[in-house]
């Protein structure tokens, strides 16, 4: 009893729905097992799932409609019966390299009818070959007409079943078919393993070319015997034809590609009128552009949609801004991390700095950079601190803050230079913050202070007070 593939099968086959539905499965994983991560972080998790999800959604009802639109069941007998055929045409083959390509065409048709593959691409449209059934003469024996019946059967089986058959070939056998379909008909196909609409469109072409020979020949020729007997002639060779194709964004993948630029570039939302704008720039240029393919290589048309948006929404003047202001941020941040570590940057330096970040360096690793300088003959403890991105700034403010009141000077004049500070921090060990105040009583600055002055007053009230001057 023949029996249909349905439409489940298909899209379980589909090769596209199949890497979205992987892609989709390893996206939700990542945001679903996140822990402990930042905001930003979460919410790039969250836009690649979503994007994930458009894709997959998007995939599998285009393929549902084209199945639903022309998609053809294959029936397991009807393969049951191809095989039987090719079976028989085994006894006549020439030599063993024909004998085994008929073989791996039956082993293609046997995993068809253990897993029956969907079409991936639409079958080919071919030139209708000749009905030869309407030329036979009153006195065509029964023996003809049978066979005539029965090649135009199997041809059109194996159109049928082009795509499928191609599809279950392993990497070497579609080699062996482009090598031996370059060569019959003067082609290019790229001997790369992989299935494509060039090799397809070659194959039933070839189909075409195999069927009418063999009703001119009156005989039912085995199609890899037709293969090699069309290479040694070189019949069926020419310059190879120019097929031009234009691929057009349909208004609902243009819209797409709008936003996620805009979401890219300005990290905003388009309006309408912005996605009506550039929904229609993308699309002119794809008509502008088109593909063209030349003996099974295909040149031409625009590229990644995403990059010809990014191009045209940079000549924006809000681009423009969003670039000068994000550079003077950058470089404020620079700065301040330079500042907190005790660090001079020349402006040749800050410019390098900034053009990394612009260029895709995250600033952290710039900050982690300048950490690293300032810790140049630190302690190893310090080194650390630095590393996990702690500040100079920082490990010194204790002793800093200690500073400022022993010597009244505004905590934010002192830097991170000045020697008194850095003597609060040996090679070796940190200085107790009771050493630590000792020392500052002996720095230039204390004898300024009022606390000095304090000092002094008390010694030499002491000193009158011993010596029976004072009360």
């Amino acid at each position: 009893m023949a029996t249909d593939i349905t439409l489940q099968d298909y899209l379980n086959n589909d090769p596209s729905v199949k890497e979205a539905k992987k892609i989709l499965s390893e996206a939700t994983k990542s945001l679903t097992g996140a822990r402990n991560v930042t905001p930003d972080v979460l919410a790039e998790l969250q836009r690649i799932q979503t994007t994930a999800q458009n894709t997959y959604n998007k995939l599998v009802a285009n393929a549902t409609a084209y199945f639903k639109k022309n998609y053809i069941g294959i029936s397991t007998s009807g393969i049951t019966d191809s095989i039987a055929r090719l079976e028989e045409s085994k006894k006549s083959a020439p030599n063993q390299d024909a004998l085994d390509s008929i073989q791996t065409s039956i082993n293609a048709l046997k995993e068809n009818l253990k897993n029956p593959k969907p079409y991936v691409e639409p079958v080919v449209e071919t030139k209708k070959p000749k009905d030869k059934t309407k030329e036979s003469t009153p006195n065509q024996s029964k023996e003809q007409t049978d066979l005539t019946n029965k090649i135009q059967t199997q041809y059109s089986e194996q159109v049928a079943v082009a795509g499928q058959r191609i599809a279950a070939m392993d990497g070497t056998q579609r080699i062996v078919l482009a090598k031996d379909l370059n060569k019959a008909y003067n082609l290019n196909l790229p001997i790369d393993g992989k299935y494509s609409k060039e090799l397809k469109s070659a194959y039933v072409t070839a189909l075409s070319d195999n069927y009418v020979r063999s009703l001119d020949y009156n005989k039912d020729i085995p199609f890899a015997e037709f293969l090699i007997t069309a290479g040694n002639e070189g019949t069926y060779r020419s310059g190879g034809a120019t097929v031009p194709t234009v691929n057009v964004s349909d208004p609902t993948e243009a819209a797409g590609y709008v936003r996620s630029v805009f979401k890219s570039v300005l990290q905003r939302d388009p309006t309408a009128a912005e996605i009506s704008k550039y929904s229609k720039a993308l699309q002119t240029a794809e008509k502008k552009s088109p593909k063209k393919t030349v003996n099974g290589v295909t040149t031409g048309g625009l590229g990644n949609p995403l990059e010809f948006l990014t191009v045209e929404i940079q000549k924006l003047p809000e681009f423009a801004k969003k670039k000068t202001d994000k550079l003077s941020l950058t470089t404020q941040s620079i700065l301040g991390t330079a500042k907190a570590n005790g660090i001079s940057l020349n402006q040749t330096q800050i410019d390098s700095f900034a053009k990394r970040v612009q260029d895709g360096t995250d600033i952290k690793i710039i900050d982690n950079e300048i950490r690293g300088i300032a810790g140049l003959g630190m302690p190893e403890k310090v080194q650390k601190l630095l590393a996990q991105g702690i500040d100079l700034d920082t490990v010194y403010s204790p002793y800093k803050n200690l500073m400022a009141s022993i010597l009244e000077l505004n905590p934010e004049s002192i830097d991170l230079k000045d020697p008194t500070l850095r003597s609060a921090i040996g090679p070796d060990k940190e200085m107790p913050i009771y050493d630590f105040e000792k020392n500052l009583r002996k720095d230039y600055r204390w004898q300024y202070t009022d606390n000095a002055k304090r000092d002094v007053s008390n010694v030499a009230l002491k000193v009158l007070r011993d010596f029976g001057f004072q009360a």
